[in-house]
């Protein structure tokens, strides 16, 4: 059977007990646990008491799990020791500098934004940190520091980047920066986006001036390795720039370079949407499948070299760890290369049966160095799609093509028929029989032509089955960690990674050999590809997005997805798959369709409920009533690089089970209230459109109403003293004021503020609004006293006077603000003035997401953060 597949199954189970928070008794002793349940293994093996050393070794691999992921999460979670120490003080002096000195990591690189470079990123090692001169105040640091250069905003910026770039790996320098500690966002169902930055020993990041850096030669780590590296790396990429040159052929380049070389800097935005609607956006990055392709190629040519098998794999496996060192490998390359390598292994001493024992040996060491990886998707996926091919496609194919296509070759043998089952058999004579006919008319067609003909249908039969297992066993991942359903997957699969298995060994020949047309070959390939990868993006549903499933369903599509794995590996030892086969691929596939169709009611808090949303420095709320009707008040922020919207709002919905919302309130129109808007009514159409009476005239806030429009969202206009209903709970517009006219360009004046009351209690949303506001609604008298103040212009001095706050008498005041911003929010005046005013403070940048709910006359305040390493 699979004895280590089921053995890194119950590793695993063993981390998620742990990273469940469970307290189990063995916290203390695990290690002599441990020990114990090792030495009665072995004893039961030597005893020949088969289950029950299986029994004792599986829950020694559970128990091993446990200890690991425990003592990993008792890990603090940064390593960086004085640097992420340093980080978090400036995060109080926003424009303090320290210097800091090491050598770079890797080549620097240059970052674009729809074709064009808008930053360069360095990765620096460090060595010391100095709070002044870098020669004075030394301390030793360790740990790596993310750098991130801008061109400038004024004067001249041509061939900014020109100087860092022509730095290379190992250079030593110094730069005088303002570091950051990493941040995820503190969203429930959003991903942690420094995991990645941790897993490569990034512990903090900076912006670097283009003046506060300097050559260091006394931190400089060049070796004849690394230089050797990066020349090769040099002569690789400038050979892919000949052949598809970025001036002329800039999509086909960006691609080229993404499959051979995982450089995914000059990626646009189009192309990455386009692969990501048909689910193939691993093909832009060098990942299992990639390797996968180079390996059958080297194998095929080695074996038609007469290589023995053990010659053929050393030297797979030497050449692809050479490419993975040349391309700065990450952790999915490394994946596959492992799992290769004991496939290769295993293949010198056992059956082709035993590729699950690949899959379980490298699912074990992985998870034994790093734990807490079992919660990356990256890991869930790779392994996930490994299981599918290994124990659901290759016996299917086995048991179906694989004897298809054995019983096309030598027709004309008729002694050959004795080597197949009698169905086979039978199948041969019929081919030959047809065959027999076509040689009549000419004799190639039917003794070459019809049996590679047939030999061709069943590729795409292959290839077809492969693409739908993998589309139903992945519904699940695509479900949770993208919000994904394509009908149309299956075909954009089989034809973008048949073309993708084309394309890598086509490209790595154009850029090998001094011929042109090779070079233009795959240049016209990859621009076929991009053309089919759009086209298909474009079709009917091709772009459906769907909430998170309950715990419950995804339960069910595990079992489900478990026994469809027993099932065929079962009917593989039997050369046989039959009903029981059938009857659970059906499952599966219902599961899938369940998945896309999600029939399941969403998942709110009860009573009125507000989640004031970490989206850094803005402003974005989501709010529930009693009803189950949702509100969403502002989007967060929008940049070239960023979009609010798509990174953090719509997950956090999707987690809820949301399909759509049925209004968005917009309170004004700047860019950190009204950027990630966009993104929520492409995704979740909200019924109702909520903006102010008046508004301004700039080009940001004419397009987001165009965009109201074209998605046939009702817009409405709300003025002072609008009030009504929603369900049991009441809506009241307290601001602007009612003679106020907004100007040209968006202002805090502009704001919209709310009171949401239910049973008596209420809450007061007040956007940016600033002290002119608030004394206007004092001296009208307005009905102030809430439960809950969501603080103006995010804590800022000019907002949050005494005599508001006295007005409103909070329980609680939520603040959403970015951390380390550069406008010194929230102000310490603030922060006194709303505790003496009875508030207790919420902020989001160190909260994160802060949900307050109003239940049977009660106020609850939830706060989210984020287990560390999960």
């Amino acid at each position: 059977m699979q004895p280590l597949l089921y053995a890194a199954l119950a590793l695993a189970c063993g981390i998620a007990v742990a990273a469940s928070g469970s307290d189990l008794w063995l916290a203390h002793g695990a290690l002599w646990l441990l020990l114990l349940l090792a030495a009665a293994a072995l004893v039961a093996v030597w005893r020949e008491r088969r289950r029950t050393a299986a029994a004792l070794a599986l829950t020694f691999c559970l128990l091993l799990g446990y200890a690991r992921a425990s003592g990993a999460l008792r890990q603090p979670p940064h390593a960086g020791g004085a640097l992420v120490a340093t980080a978090w003080v400036l995060e109080q002096q926003p424009r303090e500098r320290v210097f800091v000195t090491g050598y770079l990591r890797d080549r620097p690189t240059l970052l674009y934004d729809s074709g064009t470079p808008s930053a360069v990123r360095l990765d620096l090692q460090a060595i010391s940190l100095s709070a002044g001169d870098a020669s004075r105040d030394i301390r030793p640091a360790r740990g790596g520091v993310r750098l991130y250069a801008y061109p400038p905003r004024k004067g001249n910026g041509l061939h900014w980047d020109s100087a860092l770039l022509q730095l290379q790996a190992g250079a030593g320098l110094a730069v005088n920066v303002h570091l950051r500690p990493l941040r995820s966002y503190g969203d429930p169902g959003v991903p942690d986006f420094s995991a990645k930055e941790q897993r490569q020993g990034i512990v903090v990041t900076a912006t670097l001036p283009l003046d506060a850096w300097r050559r260091w030669p006394m931190a400089q780590r060049r070796s004849p390795i690394a230089a050797a590296r990066a020349r090769v790396w040099g002569w690789l990429s400038a050979r892919l720039d000949a052949l598809a040159p970025p001036a002329r052929a800039p999509r086909a380049n960006a691609l080229l370079r993404g499959m051979l070389l995982g450089d995914v800097a000059r990626l646009d935005e189009t192309t990455r949407t386009d692969f990501q609607i048909d689910g193939v956006y691993h093909l832009l990055v060098v990942a299992g499948l990639h390797i996968g392709v180079l390996a059958w190629v080297l194998w095929t040519l080695l074996k038609w070299l007469r290589c023995s098998p053990v010659v053929t794999g050393l030297i797979c496996l030497l050449l692809l760890s050479g490419y993975a060192w040349v391309i700065a490998g990450r952790t999915p390359t490394l994946r596959a290369l492992l799992m290769l390598a004991l496939y290769a292994c295993a293949r010198l001493w056992y059956r082709e049966r035993q590729a699950l024992n690949a899959v379980g040996a490298a699912a074990l060491i992985l998870l034994l160095w790093r734990p807490l990886d079992l919660y990356s998707a990256g890991f869930q996926m790779s392994f996930g799609a490994a299981l599918l091919l290994a124990g659901v496609a290759l016996p299917l194919l086995l048991a179906g093509s694989h004897g298809w296509r054995r019983a096309t070759k030598r027709l004309q043998n008729v002694a050959y028929d004795e080597a197949f089952a009698p169905k086979l058999a039978q199948l041969r004579l019929d081919l030959r029989r047809i065959a027999e006919n076509l040689a009549t008319i000419w004799k190639p067609l039917g003794w070459r032509v019809w049996p590679s003909a047939l030999r061709f249908v069943i590729f795409i039969y292959d290839v077809a089955l492969i693409s739908l297992v993998l589309q139903v066993g992945l519904a699940v991942f695509n479900t949770v960690y993208f919000h994904r359903a394509n009908p149309w997957s299956v075909l954009a699969n089989a034809v973008l990674v048949t073309g993708a298995g084309i394309l890598i060994p086509l490209g790595w020949l154009a850029v090998l050999l001094p011929w042109n047309r090779v070079g233009a070959a795959a240049t016209g390939f990859a621009k076929a590809m991009l053309w089919f990868a759009a086209w298909m993006a474009r079709w009917p549903a091709a772009n459906w997005r769907m909430p998170s499933p309950p715990s419950w369903f995804l339960l069910l599509c595990g079992a489900g997805l478990i026994a469809w794995l027993m099932a065929c590996t079962a009917g593989k030892q039997r050369q046989r798959l039959g009903r029981q086969v059938a009857v659970f691929s059906a499952v599966a596939a219902a599961l899938a369709l369940g998945l896309a169709l999600a029939p399941f009611s969403p998942r709110l808090p009860p009573g009125l409920s507000a989640t004031i949303l970490d989206v850094g420095q803005g402003d974005s709320i989501f709010v529930s009533f009693p009803d189950g009707r949702t509100m969403l008040v502002d989007g967060g922020p929008r940049s070239p690089r960023w979009d609010t919207g798509q990174e953090i709002i719509a997950p956090f919905l999707w987690s809820l089970g949301l399909h759509r919302v049925d209004a968005v309130l917009l309170t004004h129109a700047h860019n950190d209230h009204l950027g990630g808007l966009r993104t929520v009514l492409d995704d979740f159409r909200p019924r109702e459109v909520w903006v102010t009476r008046t508004l301004p005239t700039d080009a940001p806030t004419h397009a987001f109403l165009r965009e109201v429009a074209a998605g046939n969202s009702r817009l409405r206009r709300l003025d002072t003293g609008d009030v009504f209903r929603v369900g049991a709970s009441q809506i009241a517009v307290l601001l602007p004021r009612p003679a106020y006219q907004a100007g040209p360009a968006p202002s805090n004046d502009d704001s919209m503020v709310v009171r949401v009351t239910y049973n008596g209690e209420s809450m007061l949303l007040e956007g940016d609004a600033e002290g002119v506001g608030e004394h206007w609604m004092v001296d009208h008298h307005l009905h102030l006293l809430s439960a809950v103040l969501k603080v103006g212009h995010h804590g800022s001095k000019t907002s949050s006077t005494p005599q508001f706050l006295a007005a409103v008498h909070p329980q609680a005041a939520i603040i959403s603000v970015g951390a380390d911003n550069s406008y010194g929010q929230p102000a310490p005046q603030v922060l006194a003035d709303l505790r003496r005013a009875g508030a207790r403070v919420f902020r989001t940048d160190r909260d994160g997401a802060i949900q307050c709910r109003l239940q049977n006359g009660r106020l609850h305040v939830f706060l989210f953060r984020r287990i560390p390493g999960t």
